[in-house]
C-alpha cells in the first residue's frame, strides 16, 4: 500500500516539474506569444490559435465578429532591437483596427496560465496523507 502513496508523489512532483519547465503549456496560447514577438505580420482568426484568443479577449462589445479578419498588434521596441511593449487588436475588413484588447503583459500571463500546478500539488499531498495513514494503521496494529 505504501508504494502507491510513493508513486502519488513522484508523479505529483514531476508534473510540478513539467509546469515550471513550460512542456504543459497550452500550444496555441504560446503561439500567439510566438506571434506577438517574432512575427511581421498578422494573423488570421481562422488559425486555432487566434480562436482560443478570440475566447479569452474577446473583441470590444461594439465590433461585429463577422467583420473582423485578423490579429495585429502595434510594437514599441527598443533601439537596440527588444520589444518594451506590444498591443493587440483586430483588424477590420475594411483594414482598420479596433482598439486594443490585449497588452504583451496580459499576453504573457495568459500563456504561463495552466491548471498543472494545483493538479500536482493535489495529487502530491494526496500521496502523502496515504502514506501517513499507513504509517499510523500499521503502528496501531503492531501495538494491538
Amino acid at each position: 500500500m505504501e508504494i502507491t502513496g510513493i508513486i502519488s508523489i513522484a508523479v505529483g512532483l514531476l508534473l510540478g516539474y513539467a509546469d515550471l519547465k513550460g512542456q504543459l503549456r497550452n500550444k496555441n496560447r504560446v503561439e500567439i506569444l510566438n506571434w506577438v514577438l517574432h512575427s511581421n505580420s498578422g494573423m488570421s482568426l481562422e488559425e486555432p490559435a487566434a480562436k482560443e484568443f478570440m475566447r479569452y479577449f474577446p473583441p470590444p462589445v461594439d465590433e461585429e465578429s463577422d467583420n473582423l479578419t485578423h490579429l495585429t498588434k502595434n510594437v514599441m521596441r527598443f533601439e537596440n532591437g527588444g520589444i518594451l511593449n506590444a498591443s493587440i487588436n483586430y483588424m477590420r475588413r475594411d483594414h482598420t483596427r479596433t482598439s486594443h484588447v490585449a497588452t504583451l503583459e496580459e499576453i504573457r500571463t495568459w500563456t504561463s496560465k495552466t491548471p498543472y500546478p494545483w493538479i500536482a500539488w493535489w495529487v502530491t499531498l494526496l500521496g502523502f496523507i496515504e502514506l501517513v495513514g499507513n504509517y499510523f494503521i500499521e503502528k496501531k496494529f503492531k501495538t494491538a
